[in-house]
């Protein structure tokens, strides 16, 4: 049975821009910008990121290559454990480049554009591939919650908001690893008139989804995820120090703490890219844990949803476009397509 995906028309028109989410983006700053003026500010944060250390900016932005480079090395982890082979390499990263462009997108629903890539390029079947979208979202989560935690071990902070997170993901994982509820679901689904011909793709969804979420393929991931988020949380040290915070130790554990609880919070809320939350959790903990004035937590802020964020996007949005005039892309779908019919 062919599963229909994402029509071609709607991936053509991604590179065009992210539509509302980067309405949302700009709304963000605007609003950062806003409350640096009412604070009194304003002129004081152009002082702020004059006097910014800005030879950070290349250790910045490798970071960020770091983190996205292992969650590449993730991404192809999980393409061979749901046994997804004989994808090129370069292609492979178009393709996971491509999420990247998409995480601006509400809950990063976009992220699914990678499963219709592959389904188009490699006939993989998205229902099996659809769930690395969501593994690598939850393992990301553990991830964060490890790294918080150990921030928190050397910071002076509530631990309120991390067991929240924690069980969050926890409810989330234990959701996916629930066999009856799967079971369920897939009944569910074949009992529904409208629904029933897609059974079929919601016992495989979830199939694989028990496969990506069994304990050692977890584990894999989420040790992956430590590694890689720990680049960000170091380009957050740089940025923190480059604005003339007091490096050492413990600007780093406040600085693991500050992206990983703010980072957790954006995804919990099904922010598009955590717009918003990442910003205020940025700002206000800057302040609170570091001691920055208003003005330089909010260059803070600035510099590295820059440097992350939208850095992210760029890439994302080249890779769409690579991906669009690749012609032997569309070939391979007008072939598959032919051959269905």
């Amino acid at each position: 049975m062919r599963h229909e995906v994402l029509p071609r028309a709607g991936v053509r028109g991604v590179e065009g821009g992210g539509g509302n989410a980067e309405i949302l983006g700009l709304a963000v700053v605007g609003g950062l910008l806003l409350y640096i003026e009412l604070s009194g500010s304003l002129s004081e944060t152009g002082d702020v990121l004059r006097d910014f250390r800005w030879e950070f900016i290349p250790y910045i932005l490798l970071l960020t290559l770091f983190n996205y480079i292992l969650r590449f090395v993730k991404w192809e982890y999980y393409l061979r454990l749901t046994e997804v082979r004989n994808v090129r390499v370069f292609d492979s990263l178009l393709i996971f480049l491509s999420g990247l462009g998409m995480s601006i997108t509400p809950a990063k629903v976009g992220e699914w554009i990678k499963s219709y890539f592959l389904k188009v390029r490699y006939d993989a079947d998205p229902a099996k591939t659809a769930p690395i979208v969501i593994a690598e979202r939850v393992s990301d989560g553990v991830a964060m919650v490890v790294l918080a935690a150990i921030g928190l071990i050397f910071v002076d902070y509530g631990w309120l908001p991390l067991v929240g997170l924690g069980a969050a993901t926890v409810v989330a994982i234990a959701g996916f690893r629930n066999k009856r509820l799967a079971n369920g679901l897939v009944a569910l689904t074949g009992r529904i008139p409208v629904l029933k011909r897609h059974a079929p793709f919601v016992a495989t969804f979830f199939g694989s989804s028990q496969l990506l979420f069994s304990p050692r393929p977890l584990a894999i991931a989420a040790t992956i995820g430590i590694v890689s988020w720990s680049g960000e949380a170091v380009a957050l040290y740089y940025v923190f120090w480059g604005l003339g915070a007091e490096p050492g130790w413990e600007l780093i554990f406040q600085s693991l703490f500050i992206l990983s609880i703010s980072t957790m919070a954006g995804a919990v809320l099904l922010l598009p890219g955590g717009l918003g939350a990442a910003e205020t959790g940025i700002t206000s903990l800057g302040q609170a844990l570091v001691g920055l004035g208003s003005a330089a937590a909010a260059a803070a802020t600035l510099v590295i949803r820059l440097c992350t964020l939208w850095f992210g996007v760029g890439l994302g949005f080249i890779a769409l476009a690579i991906i669009a005039r690749r012609k032997e892309w569309w070939a391979e779908e007008a072939e598959t397509t032919k051959t269905a019919a």
